[in-house]
């Protein structure tokens, strides 16, 4: 058994009685050190390592020691024991003590079951993401005045070839008819239908309303879910993944606001079979005293806002578009020149930013059109900032050579740039 180590530490010790027995000392063994943490003693020195338990520190990340099934301690070693240690024990103290204790820096509170923690989380990571001020600009203004045209044309060239892409909710066909003319073959601009065709042979009208609502609300759903999605792939790649989503364009708020009304008249309150049926009878007549029951329709109204505000928050530039309508006052008459957006009462309220669009259109001495439009949108309310850009000129359309000019400010979501056209400004068509 010699050179095995087995017999190198073994002192006799005379058992023949009880005395030899007891008054023996035994060997003293050395403990390696790095494996048990707890408890480590240097009988030499005559210190002790002392370990505290910290229970509410519990990293999943972090790498203990091998066979290490304790919480994590706090370590402390006096110089003095790490002097009589040898050199590669005293390194393992050191480089012990150093991993708790980072890790007790970074992970000083254990989470309890509160989901809240996860919610404090996320908005941390989006914080770091979010360089700007959220876009969710409601935009009235007068049919094709260059409303969708402007808010389709936001992406930037770089942004495209980095996958952005802008969805267009297309009411009206305003959406198809910009593509088509304006950018025929982009994969960046997808716009989607939300209306669903009623094909029952016994209804009076196309369209199935509660169908289409349904079908607007899974769209900006999904709409969400990919901004959760690719916000988390920017927390961990650092860049956004292709195809990722830009731009949400809801177009417009106007026909969102008549589904809502008709499906409240029809549907929730039962007051005919069809938006046909109801369409030509008095409020009053159709609620009786149940005045306050005008609140579903602003409920089903409010359920795409305030989605649309959820993909704010997450990054996504949102644009409301709408037309104008018609002001009366309290006797009935038509207020001359004092149209206001064609949505839902307030809902300046849930915006970022307010545009409001014109059209100018020339007229010759004696009163008749000359063909000369300018389509003009001013931003006059914007929570992020107290600047005001001023009448931004979209289009010039003469007989004489029209002139496309957008808004280049919606590009980056500042509503200014030093290529928008400001209203004394004309472009030169060669640049």
């Amino acid at each position: 058994m010699s050179g095995t180590g087995f017999f190198d530490n073994f002192e006799a010790i005379d058992t023949s009685s009880e005395k030899g027995a007891l008054g023996k000392e035994p060997a003293k063994v050395k403990k390696p050190l790095g494996k048990d943490p707890v408890g480590i003693t240097n009988a030499e020195a005559g210190k002790t390592i002392v370990a505290t338990n910290h229970p509410h520190v519990s990293p999943p990340s972090f790498n203990l020691p091998t066979g290490f099934t304790g919480s994590i301690p706090e370590v402390s070693a006096t110089s003095e024991l790490k002097q009589a240690l040898p050199p590669k024990a005293a390194k393992e103290v050191d480089e012990l003590e150093s991993d708790f204790r980072k890790a007790i820096d970074v992970n000083w509170l254990q989470p309890s079951g509160n989901p809240a923690f996860i919610q404090i989380n996320d908005a941390r990571s989006i914080a770091e993401i979010a360089t700007r001020p959220p876009v969710f600009c409601g935009w009235a203004a007068a049919a094709k005045s260059g409303k969708t045209g402007s808010t389709v044309d936001s992406l930037t060239n770089d942004e495209k070839a980095a996958g952005a892409e802008a969805h267009l909710i297309d009411f009206d066909t305003s959406g198809e008819t910009t593509k088509s003319a304006h950018h025929a073959g982009s994969k960046h601009i997808v716009v989607l239908d939300p209306w669903v065709m009623d094909y029952q042979r016994a209804s009076r009208i196309a369209y199935d309303f509660p169908a289409t609502y349904q079908k607007v609300m899974d769209i900006i759903k999904a709409q969400i879910e990919i901004a959760d999605k690719q916000n988390e792939y920017f927390r961990i790649h650092g860049t956004m993944p292709q195809p990722y989503l830009k731009t949400v364009i809801f177009d417009g708020a106007d026909q969102w606001l008549n589904i809502c009304e008709t499906l409240m008249k029809v549907e929730d309150l039962g007051l005919g079979v069809d938006g046909i049926s109801v369409s030509g009878k008095p409020h009053k007549e159709l609620l009786g005293s149940g005045r306050f029951n005008w609140n579903i329709r602003k409920v089903r109204y409010y359920s795409a806002i305030t989605a649309l505000q959820e993909l704010s928050r997450r990054g996504v530039h949102v644009y409301l578009l709408t037309h104008m309508k018609k002001n009366y006052d309290g006797e009935g008459n038509v207020i001359q020149g004092g149209e206001v957006p064609a949505w839902l009462d307030g809902t300046e309220g849930k915006l970022q930013q307010l545009v409001i669009g014109e059209i100018v259109h020339e007229r010759s001495a004696t009163g008749k059109l000359t063909g000369v439009s300018e389509s003009y949108a001013t931003l006059v309310e914007n929570r992020a900032s107290l600047y005001s850009s001023g009448r931004v000129k979209v289009f010039l359309r003469d007989p004489a050579g029209s002139e496309w000019y957008g808004w280049p400010g919606l590009k980056d979501g500042s509503f200014s740039h030093p290529d928008d056209v400001k209203e004394a400004e004309e472009r030169n068509p060669s640049e």
